[in-house]
């Protein structure tokens, strides 16, 4: 189906974050380097906190926000593509960093095609915060993966 609500783009980018929490918890399970494993651990608290966020958004937003369609479809390919990655369970930081880079990539290209098919403005703008909040999020990680290199 075409058509989509935003409260359903909202859903899947929870859904996106969720599965990648399970691959960082798999990765944990097989990682031997201590540094690796601390970044990993901070990485899984890092979207734990985006899920809550965006839960919480979900909750606040207004009805008639959250009810605005859209036409375009939701991506599924994030999700299939972080399966797979289950593959090379013993990660480095770097892969850490490479897989969040990626994701983060595909799905703040997917929401600026809904900016672009939006006709709402106030639900640009909340995609477009949403975006802010993926890539701030990727920054976060960047600059405690160089902390971590420090050490």
């Amino acid at each position: 189906m075409r058509f989509h609500q935003l409260k359903e783009v909202y859903q899947h980018v929870i859904d996106i974050n969720k599965e990648l929490t399970c691959l960082y918890e798999y990765f944990l399970a097989n990682i031997t380097d201590e540094r690796t494993r601390i970044f990993v651990h901070f990485v899984i608290q890092k979207q734990t906190d985006a899920i809550s966020y965006l839960n919480g958004l979900i909750k606040t937003e207004s009805k008639s926000v959250l009810d605005s369609w859209l036409d375009e479809d939701i991506e599924n390919k994030s999700i299939n593509y972080i399966r797979t990655l289950k593959q090379q369970p013993n990660v480095t930081i770097d892969d850490v960093l490479a897989i969040s880079a990626d994701i983060n990539e595909k799905i703040n290209s997917w929401l600026m095609i809904i900016i672009d098919v939006s006709t709402n403005q106030t639900v640009k703008e909340h995609i477009q915060n949403l975006i802010e909040l993926q890539s701030s999020k990727y920054q976060q990680l960047l600059h405690s993966a160089h902390r971590m290199a420090d050490i």
